[in-house]
C-alpha cells in the first residue's frame, strides 16, 4: 500500500509546481489573442506567401521568378525596419502604444491582401496593393517582435507583486511567461492548420483578418488591467562619432600613459581592447588633448570615452563574421520561398504547416540545447571559441541543406515527367536542416556577438546581425535574376535543381571563407584570454 503521508507530500509538490508555472493573469489573458494571431499570420500567411503569388489564379501576373522576388522583398523590408526599430529604441517608448499600432498595421496588411485575392483588378493595382500589404506586414512584425515578450513578462511580474501569488522570483516570472507563450504558440499552430485547409486565398485572408481584428479588440479591452511602463532609452553605438574623431586625431602620437585616455575603465593598460593592430588607429578618438579640458572636448564632440572606442572596435571586429551571413542568408531565403512552393505542389500539401512548425521546433530546440551544453560543459574562458565553432557547424549545415534540396528536386522533376507526384514529406530533411542551420549558425552568431557588449546593447547587436542576414533578400533577388534561365512560369517547368546546384557551390565557398574567419577569431580570442591571465597574475 502507498503510504498516506507520501500521497500528501506528492499532492503538496504538485500544487507547488502548478502555482510556480501556471498563473492566471487577466492582462496576459487579454493579450494572448495577439500572441496567437501573430503565430497564425506567421505560418498561414508570411510563411507560405509565395504559394499565394504563384497560385494558378495569379499565374498570368506572377511567374515563379516574380513571386520569389516579391517574397524576398518582404524579408528585406523586415531587416531594414529592424535596424530602424533598434534606433527608435534609443528613445523612451511605451510598448502598449507600439503593440496597438503594430496590430493595426497587421490588420491593414491582411485587408489589402484579402482585397487583391477576392477582386478582379488590374495587374498594376494588384502589384501595388500587394507591395503595400507586404510592407505593412513587415511593419507589424518589427513592432511586435521585440516588445511582446517583455510586455508579457511585465504583466506577470506586476501580477505577482500586487496579487495573491507572490511572484517576485524572476525565474518564476520567466517560467510562467514560457507557459503562456507556448500555449499561445500551440493555439496559433492549430489555427494556422485550419487556415491552411481553406480552399481559397480570399477566405484564408478573411479568416486571418477576422482573427487579428479580434485580437486587437481583446488587446484594447485589457487596457484597464495592463501595467504599462515606459521603457527607458538605450544608449546607441557611437561608431560614426568615434571614426570621425579618430580621423581628426590621426596626426597625434599614440599615448605613452593610460591616463591620457578619456574615462579609461580598462585600468593600467596602454593598448585598448580589442587589441587588433589594424584597429589601433581608432584608439586615438579617446586621447585627451592638452589644448583644452576633457569636458570642453567632449562637449565639442572631439573626444570619446574608452567604452565608446571599445564598442566601435568590436563592431569592426565582427563585420567579417557578419559578412559571411550574406551567403548564408541566400540559403535561408531559398528555404523561405522555394521550400513552401515545392510542398504546395506535392501530395499531402495540406500538411505544409506541419513542416513549417517542425522547422521552428528544430530551430528552437537546437538553439536551446547548444546554448545549455556550451554553458554547462565549456569553461567560461572558452565559451566564445565554442560559439564560433557552433556558428561554423551551422554554416556547414547550410551547404548540406543545399545538396539535399538539389537531389530532392531532381527526383521530383523526374517524377513530374512521368506524370507522377511525390509526397510532401520528402521535404522533411531539408526543412530539418534549415532549422539546424538557423539554430546553430544564426543563434550562435548572436550569442558570440552579444558577448562582446554590455547587456543593454544586446538588442542593437542582434538587430545589426539580423540586418546582414536580412539583406540576403536583396542578394537573393539579384541571384534569381542572374539565374533567370532556370525559372519558367510554373515550378514544374522550371529547373530549380540547377538553382540549388548553383547555391550549393556558392555556399561551399562561403563555408571555406567562414572556416578561415573561425580560425582567426578563435586564435584572437585565445590570445586575449592569455593576455588577461598574464595581467591578473
Amino acid at each position: 500500500m502507498f503510504p498516506f503521508s507520501q500521497l500528501l507530500t506528492l499532492k503538496k509538490r504538485f500544487i507547488t509546481w502548478v502555482r510556480y508555472y501556471f498563473c492566471f493573469c487577466k492582462a496576459a489573458a487579454f493579450m494572448s489573442g495577439l500572441l496567437i494571431s501573430r503565430k497564425l499570420v506567421d505560418l498561414a500567411v508570411v510563411g507560405v506567401l509565395i504559394t499565394c503569388f504563384s497560385d494558378s489564379k495569379y499565374s498570368e501576373l506572377f511567374t515563379l521568378q516574380k513571386a520569389a522576388i516579391f517574397t524576398s522583398f518582404q524579408d528585406g523590408i523586415l531587416a531594414t525596419l529592424a535596424v530602424v526599430a533598434a534606433w527608435i529604441s534609443c528613445y523612451a517608448i511605451r510598448p502598449l502604444r507600439i503593440l496597438i499600432f503594430s496590430t493595426v498595421s497587421y490588420i491593414l496588411a491582411l485587408g489589402l491582401l484579402f482585397y487583391t485575392a477576392s477582386r478582379d483588378i488590374s495587374e498594376t493595382n494588384f502589384e501595388l496593393l500587394n507591395m503595400i500589404g507586404i510592407i505593412l506586414l513587415a511593419v507589424g512584425e518589427v513592432g511586435v517582435a521585440p516588445l511582446l515578450g517583455p510586455f508579457l513578462a511585465d504583466q506577470l511580474r506586476e501580477h505577482g507583486e500586487g496579487g495573491s501569488t507572490e511572484n517576485t522570483n524572476e525565474n518564476q516570472v520567466m517560467a510562467q511567461k514560457r507557459v503562456w507563450w507556448r500555449f499561445s504558440w500551440c493555439c496559433g499552430v492549430a489555427a494556422a492548420f485550419y487556415a491552411n485547409n481553406i480552399k481559397t486565398w480570399g477566405k484564408t485572408f478573411m479568416f486571418t483578418l477576422l482573427f487579428m481584428g479580434g485580437s486587437l479588440i481583446l488587446l484594447l479591452l485589457g487596457i484597464p488591467f495592463y501595467h504599462s511602463r515606459q521603457i527607458p532609452p538605450v544608449d546607441r553605438f557611437a561608431i560614426i562619432q568615434v571614426v570621425k574623431t579618430s580621423l581628426k586625431k590621426k596626426h597625434l602620437n599614440y599615448p605613452l600613459s593610460p591616463e591620457q585616455f578619456f574615462s579609461n575603465d580598462e585600468g593600467n593598460v596602454l593598448r585598448l581592447s580589442p587589441r587588433i593592430k589594424l584597429l589601433r588607429w581608432i584608439d586615438k578618438a579617446a586621447i585627451i588633448e592638452t589644448s583644452s579640458t576633457s569636458k570642453e572636448q567632449e562637449e565639442a564632440g572631439t573626444l570619446c570615452t574608452v567604452a565608446q572606442v571599445r564598442e566601435s572596435k568590436y563592431l569592426f571586429k565582427l563585420l567579417p563574421l557578419w559578412s559571411s551571413f550574406i551567403v548564408f542568408g541566400l540559403v535561408l531565403s531559398a528555404g523561405n520561398t522555394f521550400f513552401p512552393e515545392q510542398g504546395a505542389k506535392m501530395i499531402s500539401e495540406r500538411y505544409l504547416i506541419f513542416l513549417l512548425t517542425f522547422e521552428a521546433i528544430i530551430r528552437a530546440t537546437i538553439s536551446y540545447l547548444s546554448k545549455k551544453l556550451i554553458s554547462k560543459f565549456v569553461p567560461e574562458t572558452k565559451q566564445r571559441q565554442a560559439q564560433v565553432l557552433r556558428t561554423f557547424i551551422g554554416m556547414v549545415m547550410s551547404t548540406v541543406c543545399c545538396v539535399v534540396s538539389w537531389q530532392v528536386e531532381v527526383r521530383r522533376l523526374e517524377k513530374s515527367k512521368q506524370l507522377e507526384n511525390m509526397s510532401m514529406f520528402w521535404l522533411v530533411p531539408q526543412f530539418c536542416l534549415l532549422g539546424l542551420m538557423e539554430g546553430l549558425a544564426l543563434h550562435g552568431c548572436d550569442e558570440y556577438s552579444s558577448s562582446h557588449f554590455p547587456e543593454r546593447m544586446e538588442y542593437h547587436v542582434s538587430a545589426i546581425s539580423s540586418f546582414f542576414v536580412g539583406i540576403r533578400s536583396i542578394f537573393n533577388i539579384f541571384f534569381i535574376l542572374a539565374n533567370k534561365g532556370d525559372f519558367a512560369e510554373t515550378l514544374d517547368d522550371s529547373r530549380l535543381d540547377k538553382y540549388y546546384k548553383s547555391l550549393t557551390v556558392i555556399s561551399a565557398v562561403n563555408v571555406c571563407y567562414n572556416l578561415l574567419l573561425s580560425i582567426l577569431y578563435i586564435v584572437s580570442d585565445q590570445k586575449v584570454d592569455n593576455e588577461g591571465l598574464q595581467t591578473n597574475n
